[in-house]
């Protein structure tokens, strides 16, 4: 395939106009940071997408792109799957919004509770964020206590932003009720419980931190294979004490698995890792793209929902049942899990092998899982550079690659020639870094757009957020 097929041949003014027109007429220009231009760098990237479909995406002047994002994670299947189409076209006509429970909500259910391990019952609503406070609310219930601990992001409620830079308009009592804590450090997080422990409700937590811990997965006499973790992995390790903590102080362990759910394997991280939570919550991945969050549980706690609140009106709505009841039909007959897994591999085989080529690796590495890969540009002690990340970003648009600074995010829908179209165009843009390194030029130098400055500073440098 022609490279010049994609990218940004036909200009971005198109896109540019209409940007202004929604900075009129919608506060901040958009209703999600993750889909802000911020994110993308201004000059370099459209701003504005029309269509869609598999893993291609166009925007209004007329570009192609292969989309890494993949609606910031959701569309796992790739857009406009047939048969998650087809599965939505034939609940419209059998109805969307029903007066009373509908039978797909019975059935979806069911079908969770088979699928997730820790599972015995779960509760919908239509995003993350409302089953990730709504997880809080029967934890601080069921302990009669009401701190809590967090490691990652979960979501835009007062409970959790409090936490962050981003708590405008939060009330102080608020704020004082969440702390965070670093992944790996797990004597820190042993001190915050031993001053609070008769206060803490939950530890609430994402189970996958962004940099692969040393374990014998690369070992080549231990190789792990997907859904099967070496057994000394320090990341189970370290699940397993978190949990431990959590459980010696009578607190709830909560895994937020909006993110790692239906990558690492199809009932989560923690099917993969074989460590189980009280509570946990799902979304993304799940509908290929509809709106639903997923709170799961153990009976003992979920019960309470006839006292704790958490209800919606679109929470049951069909057409996101139906997709989403599709969708995991889709992922147990297809192998997806194990499709992410390979492509991933083959990814980060080619990656690695391109950063050795051009010699970058004091700026450019790789970190996380093969299901999730995450692309770090760097200083050489290792900070991270938002001028390169702008470069970095530059070049892959240019030739045709939508993507974050970051991850790269994996659907059903690429195909090889997709992969080897997205391995060229990082050849393309490290050869490009690799021109200002060996010349002793300053990234800003080759920026052809605005140098970008990071949306979720704060969330991201505290939590370690992922998209």
């Amino acid at each position: 395939m022609v490279m010049s097929k994609i990218g940004l041949s036909r200009g971005i003014k198109k896109s540019n106009q209409l940007y202004t027109k929604a900075k009129k007429y919608i506060a901040s220009g958009t209703s999600t940071f993750s889909r802000a231009p911020g994110v993308f760098p201004d000059g370099g990237a459209p701003k504005v997408l029309v269509k869609q479909k598999g893993c291609r995406v166009w925007d209004v002047d007329g570009n192609q792109y292969i989309d890494m994002v993949m609606g910031c994670g959701p569309v796992t299947l790739g857009h406009g799957n047939n048969k998650i189409d087809k599965a939505i076209k034939e609940q419209l006509n059998k109805g969307i919004l029903f007066s009373m429970i509908n039978n797909l909500e019975v059935e979806l259910a069911e079908k969770l509770v088979k699928t997730i391990p820790s599972a015995e019952m779960v509760k919908f609503s239509k995003n993350a964020s409302d089953v990730c406070a709504a997880a809080v609310r029967l934890s601080r219930f069921y302990t009669q206590r009401d701190l809590v601990i967090c490691y990652g992001y979960h979501g835009f409620h007062d409970w959790y932003i409090g936490s962050t830079d981003k708590s405008y308009g939060i009330p102080n009592d608020i704020k004082r009720l969440t702390k965070v804590f670093d992944y790996g450090d797990i004597d820190g997080l042993i001190k915050t419980v031993n001053k609070n422990k008769d206060r803490i409700a939950a530890i609430i937590m994402e189970p996958v931190i962004g940099q692969r811990q040393i374990c014998n997965y690369d070992d080549d006499k231990n190789k792990r294979k997907f859904m099967k973790p070496c057994t000394n992995c320090n990341q189970v390790k370290t699940l397993k004490k978190i949990k431990k903590i959590a459980k010696s102080i009578g607190a709830l362990f909560i895994l937020d698995e909006c993110i790692s759910g239906f990558r690492f394997g199809i009932g989560g991280a923690q099917d993969y890792f074989g460590v189980y939570p009280d509570l946990s919550i799902f979304g993304k991945g799940v509908t290929n793209g509809m709106p639903l969050g997923i709170l799961a549980g153990k009976r003992k706690y979920m019960k309470h929902f006839d006292k704790v609140f958490l209800s919606s009106t679109y929470a049951p709505e069909a057409l996101t049942l139906a997709a989403a009841i599709k969708n995991l039909e889709i992922y147990k007959s297809e192998n997806v899990i194990k499709n992410f897994w390979k492509k991933g591999e083959y990814i980060e085989k080619h990656f690695q092998k391109i950063i050795k080529k051009y010699d970058l690796s004091d700026h450019v590495s790789l970190a996380g899982y093969p299901v999730r890969l995450m692309i770090n540009t760097h200083k050489k002690n290792g900070v991270q550079d938002p001028v390169l990340s702008t470069l970095y970003q530059q070049e892959m648009f240019k030739n045709g690659i939508l993507c974050f600074s970051g991850v790269l995010m994996l659907s059903m829908s690429h195909k090889k020639k997709d992969l080897d179209l997205l391995i060229q165009s990082f050849d393309k843009t490290c050869k490009k870094i690799n021109y200002a390194v060996t010349h002793k030029l300053s990234f800003r130098s080759l920026l052809t757009c605005k140098p970008m400055s990071p949306v979720f500073k704060g969330l991201r440098e505290r939590n370690a957020v992922s998209n």
